[in-house]
């Protein structure tokens, strides 16, 4: 082998070293942003989940608050209805005291 072959073979493989070295050299700082960019990410997700826990909390209080408001109604109005009745009576006894009054007059 000449030395110009040999000095031509060295410097490919110098080249192919720097190369590799910046291929592995770049792979590792992209693993290492990946597992950034990954930690980050689960603890936004943890962030999000316990957010929307806290907000599924709150929407299911005020649901049962709406539902108690609604069931009281209900019974507002029931009891009205009642009454309601109660007074429908008293006027139709009413009417027919009268109606006897004048029938008997």
């Amino acid at each position: 082998m000449s030395v110009e072959l040999i000095s031509v073979l060295i410097a490919v493989l110098a080249v192919g070293a720097t190369l590799a070295g910046l291929i592995v050299s770049g792979q590792r700082a992209l693993r290492a942003e990946l597992a950034a960019q990954r930690t980050e990410l689960t603890a936004l997700r943890h962030d999000f989940t316990a957010e929307l826990a806290t907000l599924r909390q709150e929407v299911n209080t005020e649901f049962a608050a709406q539902r108690q408001g609604i069931t009281e109604l209900r019974e507002q109005i029931a009891e009205l209805r009642e009454r309601m009745a109660h007074l429908a009576g008293l006027l139709d006894g009413l009417r027919e005291a009268i109606a006897f009054q004048r029938g008997a007059a």
